[in-house]
């Protein structure tokens, strides 16, 4: 993982992509919502793991927020205890009280049902 690069330093159209991915939004959904191709948006978030040097979703993952926020790497034992303690709250009250705090993905794939209008025979 690449310490050096920072989040600021990142082009502001590849954080607003690394924004919604960490999130967890689907490259899919980022493509509509910044109304990009979706190669495109594969090709930034190649990009990303390539500046980084991460190979894994967690890993990127781990490097936004600890870049984004200012936190350590090298986080001490009960540090990082804390810290995932509080994340686990988080994640627990917004589950809980079903807030949109934080986005989880039920699965990959996404089906919409769509409704068909039925035609009135005017004869």
């Amino acid at each position: 993982m690449n310490t050096a690069i920072n989040y600021t330093d990142l082009p502001p159209k590849e954080r607003e992509v690394a924004d919604m991915y960490v999130y967890g939004y689907t490259k899919k959904e980022i493509s509509y919502f910044l109304s990009k191709p979706i190669r495109t948006v594969e090709n930034q978030i190649r990009s990303l793991y390539t500046k980084t040097e991460v190979h894994k979703d967690t890993e990127f993952a781990r490097w936004y927020f600890c870049s984004r926020f200012n936190i350590s790497f090298d986080l001490s034992p009960l540090k990082r205890q804390i810290a995932a303690s509080c994340l686990l709250a988080l994640i627990a009250t917004s589950i809980f009280f079903d807030n949109n705090l934080v986005r989880i993905r039920t699965s990959r794939a996404r089906i919409t049902m769509v409704k068909r209008a039925s035609r009135k025979n005017e004869a």
